[in-house]
């Protein structure tokens, strides 16, 4: 089966799986598109000792599972910047970024990110192994941020 009739198969599926775990239609819709993308760029093909469905179940069950990782240490990130306007590693004595006025900004995490970015100098690969995301999630955010500062300036 190629991967046309596998997202014509099974597309609604796991996105009726990803809902019921996720329950936010958007979230949901990425992560059927993370599975697929985990299907075609798997090393261990469907190797038939199950249905088809039971594997694809237990790939989207694993990407809702990274869905919820992420969330957890975006809160948490979000959650240390709010309560003492620093952001710290957890190894380090010296703070990565620090911010005069938490209050004028809707997304700590974005603006973290485009201050590493452009004010750091780091790569996105660099940024989104440091802090455990994946590059798409830290060039999504590094937009918003950049979107964000255009709107202040």
């Amino acid at each position: 089966m190629n991967i046309s009739e596998l997202w014509q198969k099974n597309a609604n599926f796991v996105l009726k799986v990803c809902l019921h775990l996720v329950d936010n239609m958007a979230a949901a819709e990425d992560i059927r598109q993370e599975v697929f993308l985990k299907v075609i760029n798997s090393e261990k093909p469907f190797k038939k000792q199950s249905s088809i469905r039971t594997w694809l179940y237990s790939i989207t069950y694993n990407c809702c599972m990274d869905y919820f990782r992420e969330l957890k240490r975006q809160q948490d990130i979000t959650d240390e910047i709010s309560r003492t306007g620093t952001f710290y590693f957890k190894d380090s004595q010296s703070p990565i970024w620090e911010v005069n006025d938490i209050s004028e900004m809707s997304s700590p995490i974005a603006q973290l990110f485009v201050e590493l970015r452009f004010g750091e100098g780091w790569n996105r690969e660099e940024i989104a192994q440091i802090f455990g995301f994946s590059v798409d999630y830290v060039s999504k955010k590094i937009q918003m941020g950049l979107q964000q500062l255009r709107k202040i300036m």
